[in-house]
């Protein structure tokens, strides 16, 4: 596109002189193209301009070095000399100048507050089973209040304010909104807590990503001759994607313009998706009707990528997305006109989908209707959506690059780490089963279960077993157990990064394929700059901590050319960067290190899409409530109140994701394919349907045709049957709901019997647990004597001598732990009833499998009629969960087969709420049970162990060895 002449209103843009400038930007108009020719112009132009005088600012490192690279090109080395940077390295530069501060993205904000819980002081939103939880939430409300230039004491003295007119209403009687006290509490929680997570950082020279802008302003605003100089050096600033801007960028933006006002700004509000990271409403009708109202306008709408009808395609979408001008539409280029309609093709379920995809694919490029496989794009909404897809296309050897992939869940990197939590934490069980399963040690897969089950019947750990001279050996034990101990040896003398390398090339940890040897240097990258900007002392034990919160956090590590997105090392780096840096981690691709001739299908979501553009793009999986995605809500988020600029009316969520619908849309060249699901539980998107009831005339709309039978799955090591087959089944009802969830969690826990420690949250369940039966045999036994030093006592008995690992979770478990304790005394201390069991065991035989368990209480109420009670400690049970728990109906059959009772009344007792939840079992639900179990067992007894991915993966203590969070970086080809 760069060879075709400027049009009329991109060199109108490029030409203009003083004075500010909008640039409106529609996809694929060549924006880019014209904030380089306006560089250049300028420097050719304008008489004593340095190209020092230039600011060019960005929000992406890899959008800012483009420029750069243009510039350069177009315009010589003259041009290298502009300033062209991200809007965080360019505060972040500007905030060194005083103090040697250090850049904390979100993920390590998040890792920083985690070690400091207990100094935050946390009350309300602390929740004892997962620490963490309420920090990310934390760490986006501190960003949302950096955006907004809020500061703590802004956010204290509105939370004042609002206290203030609460005791105002009060005193004159007026009615209060249910629950205002506790608001309050909150709320002086966040402000307290904002405060505190501020202050921790500024101890420590930490300076987080949403900080940079905002200290940038309050600094420049403080100190006038700092202002003055900056605006003196910037005679022209230009911004791109200015539709992403908030409101503290903007006030940096208005501050270093001064009343030169050489301000260009390029945007397009329909492009704007980053609201979720802090980006304003708004900001193109601002900087033209509020601030800069006689600024000048350009709109560059002919657009040079997309071809007539998938244009007409976007403007109807556009149709539906607000914005204050009145006419936006994209119109083709004049070689754009010919063209095919956009097809919109219905599968009936996500396999047909993506073997549809994959053989569509495959399909252009053996017709020569494509070029190459480098030509398609797969666009997804998020990246789990991509998993059946990328199995599809391996299935037929189609070449595969996926973008947003997750260095550290590599194999060769997964193992590397499992030998370093191995080395470090010898009592890591699963970490040393996958070190054991290395096939270079040559342990038969009978023997490693015969170590797992022998280390849990003797209740110790696998490396103890493993080291039992008494156990027996095979080959490769004793070299194994030398490695171990003597890079434990050396792990406690010397630095992880002093013997890292050495131990990956002693484990042979390298390529082939070409990819894995990327991956492992970049892990090695990521651990260099943990060592060099992250740690105190750079030991191992610190970086097994460092990385547990990491993964806990949602933290990824990126293969090098994905560093896009800005991180606290890549803004640091770009300060500094050059051409040959970037070019030099370009040689790292994945496309580099493992070429294929016909290239590969790029696989990444629609965000990751924006600013690209492909010959062929398929959008995947519109379905409803995967696009648009349902809008989450924050535990905390800032007031409307705050914001700097008014929040769109209506659905803003929505609106977001109808742009980011548009933005994918717009990324295709010349075919557009819309992919959806339509069966009984899943439905087309809304925005397809917003489509179908326009008519629109360029849609095409197709049933897929008959589901391909896929070829069988080529089995991974971990997922091979069961080494050691059962010849019967004993079941508990955690065994059942463990094999519902996932069978290869249920293999890895109850069939190799990897030992495992206890979670925080478990143990604290078997401390109630123990501490609820002895109190109500208390009430039984001494009604009227008992008193709250008693419940102090009792919980004391039960609780471990050595406390728990985390000392913020012992303090709010202990007060949770007294709570309900205190709430089970006084429900039956108010009523009178008859004990007659507790922790009952039971064991009996249904349709040929043994089921065994142990209730928890079971009260008489009838000669022959008694009510099951079962306490809980977790997430309070609702009257849907009590109607539905596998628990009471299995218990409810025991009662009946085991010991002769009828259940009249089963009971979920929410220790946390102190309410019970009764329900009741009907025939029909006792035999849905027994088919269930039936068909359960079977499996087992077929060892049939498939992974079962889902929501409930991320509190997997088998994630380090599960295949099935494993991910490999396209290597077919």
């Amino acid at each position: 596109m760069d060879m075709v002449p400027l049009n009329e209103q991109q060199r109108a843009a490029v030409e203009h002189g003083e004075g500010p400038l909008l640039i409106v930007a529609g996809a694929g108009t060549g924006k880019t193209r014209v904030i380089v020719e306006r560089v250049g112009y300028l420097l050719s132009h304008v008489p004593g301009l340095r190209p020092e005088n230039i600011l060019a600012l960005t929000f992406a490192n890899k959008a800012a070095e483009q420029m750069r690279r243009r510039a350069v090109e177009q315009f010589g080395e003259r041009a290298r000399r502009c300033r062209f940077s991200t809007f965080h390295a360019f505060c972040y530069d500007l905030l060194r100048e005083e103090l040697p501060l250090r850049a904390l993205d979100k993920i390590d904000q998040w890792i920083f507050l985690r070690r400091h819980l207990e100094e935050l002081e946390l009350d309300y939103y602390l929740k004892a089973s997962e620490p963490g939880r309420f920090l990310h939430d934390l760490v986006e409300f501190c960003s949302q209040c950096h955006d907004n230039l809020v500061s703590p004491a802004d956010y204290g003295r509105y939370v004042e304010e609002l206290a203030i007119q609460s005791e105002q209403r009060a005193r004159e009687g007026k009615p209060q909104p249910d629950g205002s006290e506790e608001e309050m509490a909150r709320l002086r929680e966040v402000a307290r807590v904002y405060q505190k997570s501020e202050d921790l950082q500024k101890q420590e020279n930490w300076l987080s990503f949403g900080a940079m802008i905002s200290q940038a302003v309050f600094r420049l605003k403080e100190s006038p001759e700092l202002l003055h100089r900056l605006q003196r050096r910037y005679r022209y600033i230009l911004v791109d994607e200015f539709q992403d801007t908030n409101a503290a960028q903007w006030a940096l933006l208005k501050l270093l313009a001064g009343k030169r006002k050489n301000i260009t700004v390029v945007g397009d509000d329909y492009q704007a998706i980053y609201r979720f990271r802090g980006a304003a409403d708004g900001s193109l009708e601002q900087f033209e009707k509020e601030d800069f109202p006689n600024c000048q306008r350009i709109p560059l709408n002919r657009n040079y990528r997309s071809t007539k009808s998938i244009l007409h395609v976007a403007n109807e979408v556009a149709k539906k997305l607000a914005s204050y001008l009145d006419e936006k539409k994209l119109n083709p280029a004049p070689d754009k006109t010919q063209d095919g309609a956009v097809e919109v093709v219905e599968f009936t379920d996500a396999e047909q989908q993506a073997e549809g995809v994959a053989a569509e694919i495959a399909r252009r490029v053996e017709s020569g209707e494509a070029e190459k496989y480098s030509d398609f794009a797969v666009l997804y909404r998020k990246h789990i959506l991509r998993d059946p897809l990328v199995a599809a296309l391996r299935r037929r050897d189609i070449p595969i690059a996926i973008r947003g992939l997750a260095v550290h869940n590599q194999p060769p990197v997964r193992d590397l780490v499992a030998y370093l939590r191995a080395i470090g934490h010898p009592e890591d069980n699963v970490s040393l089963a996958r070190v054991l399963a290395d096939p270079q040690w040559k342990l038969e897969p009978r023997q490693l279960v015969e170590y797992c089950r022998a280390a849990s019947h003797g209740k110790t750990s696998l490396r103890a077993t493993v080291e039992d001279e008494n156990s027996a050996g095979w080959p490769g034990r004793s070299r194994l157990l030398e490695l171990l101990g003597r890079y434990r040896r050396i792990a406690g003398l010397e630095r992880l990064c002093a013997w890292l390398e050495a131990l990956r090339r002693e484990l042979g940890l390298v390529g082939p394929p070409p990819i894995y040897e990327t991956a492992l240097r970049a892990f090695l990258e990521f651990v260099a700059k943990w060592d060099k900007e992250k740690c105190s002392g750079g030991m191992l034990p610190e970086f097994l901590e460092y990385f547990a919160y990491f993964e806990e956090a949602g933290g990824v590590v990126a293969l090098p050319e994905e560093e896009g997105a800005e991180t606290a090392a890549s803004v640091a780096s770009l300060l500094h960067a050059q051409e040959a840096v970037v070019a030099e981690q370009l040689k790292l691709s994945e496309e580099s290190a493992n070429p294929a001739p016909l290239g590969r299908v790029q696989l990444l979501t629609v965000h990751a899409a924006k600013g690209l553009e492909f010959p062929h793009v398929f959008l995947f999986h519109l379905v409803q409530r995967a696009f648009p995605m349902p809008n989450r809500q924050p535990l905390i988020s800032l007031p409307t109140a705050l914001w700097a600029r008014p929040l769109l009316r209506g659905d803003s969520h929505l609106e977001e994701e109808r742009r980011l619908f548009y933005v994918g849309l717009t990324r295709a060249k010349r075919q557009l394919t819309l992919c959806t699901i339509s069966n009984e539980r899943q439905r087309p998107s809304r925005f397809l349907e917003e489509l179908r009831g326009a008519k629109c005339p360029d849609l095409d709309w197709k049933q897929a045709g008959p589901k391909a039978t896929a070829e069988p799955r080529r089995q991974r090591p971990a997922e091979e049957a069961n080494p050691l087959p059962a010849e019967t089944v004993s079941l508990s009802i955690s065994q059942l709901e463990t094999y519902l969830d996932c069978p290869l969690k249920y293999q890895y826990r109850y069939v190799w019997q990897i030992p495992l420690a206890p979670s925080a949250a478990l143990l604290f369940g078997s401390i109630l647990h123990g501490a609820v039966k002895e109190l109500v045999r208390a009430i039984v036994a001494e009604p009227g004597t008992l008193h709250r030093e008693t419940l102090e006592a009792i919980l004391n008995r039960h609780w471990p001598k050595e406390g728990l690992p985390d000392k913020v979770q012992e303090r709010k478990y202990r007060e949770m732990g007294l709570r309900q304790l205190e709430g089970v005394w006084q429900v039956w201390s108010a009523e009178k009833f008859e004990l007659l069991h507790q922790e009952k065991k039971f064991e009996f035989d249904w349709s040929g499998t043994k089921l065994v368990g142990r209730m928890d209480q079971i009260n008489r109420v009838a000669p022959n009629e008694v009510e099951l009670i079962e306490y809980k400690t977790g997430r309070p049970q609702t009257q849907k969960d009590a109607d539905h728990s596998l628990q009471l109906t299995l218990y409810a059959e025991a009662c009946r087969q085991a010991l002769g009772l009828l259940p009249r009344s089963l009971v979920l007792f929410n220790l946390t709420t102190g309410e019970r939840v009764r329900t009741s079992r009907t025939p029909e639900e006792f035999r849905d049970l027994e088919q269930k179990i039936g068909q359960t067992a079977g499996d087992i007894l077929a060892g049939k162990f498939p992974a079962q991915p889902g929501y409930h993966c991320r509190y997997c203590d088998f994630r380090p060895i599960c295949p099935a969070h494993e991910e490999s970086a396209g290597s077919t080809g």
